[in-house]
């Protein structure tokens, strides 16, 4: 018996198979220089608890990277159920994230702060990660807020209310 191989490999449909996961909404901020930075992420995770380490990805091509990789630092805001306006600000357009209408501050440590998110943690960049056409950028989180509350989640491409389980 002979097997021979396909001639094409398999399609992977990755973003297909993502979107089925329902997910929180996350904003991570930072600098370039005297001006604030961020984007919309639902890849924020948890790594390690000693140290404390949480990840997140960000394309190679997004407005966001260098100021990542020269900053350094970091904040990640678990966003609340009523903030999709913030989820989708940062996921639009950079000119339009940082209006200035008293809806972000600059933190103790020179970094953008949201108000009225779930939870805010704040560090330097442990680690930077290659990973095909993102980076992973490990966090380790200094400056920790929980406020609490009903988080934001995203699923199949929208934003939705946590119902009770």
């Amino acid at each position: 018996m002979t097997c021979t191989a396909a001639a094409t490999a398999p399609v992977v449909d990755l973003p297909g198979a993502f979107r089925t996961v329902a997910s929180s909404a996350w904003v991570v901020t930072t600098r370039s220089g005297d001006r604030p930075v961020g984007f919309t992420a639902i890849s924020v995770a948890s790594v390690s608890l000693q140290p404390p380490l949480l990840s997140f990805n960000v394309s190679r091509s997004s407005s966001s990277i260098d100021a990542l990789l020269s900053e350094r630092r970091a904040a990640v805001h678990l966003l609340a159920d009523g903030q999709e306006h913030l989820a989708r600000r940062f996921a639009a357009s950079a000119a339009g994230r940082f209006p200035e209408d008293g809806s972000w501050t600059w933190d103790e440590t020179g970094l953008p702060e949201l108000p009225g998110v779930v939870a805010r943690l704040a560090g330097p960049v442990h680690e930077v990660i290659e990973a095909g056409d993102s980076v992973v950028l490990l966090v380790r989180p200094e400056v920790t807020a929980v406020a609490g509350g009903t988080p934001l989640v995203h699923h199949a491409r929208a934003y939705h209310r946590l119902e009770a389980l």
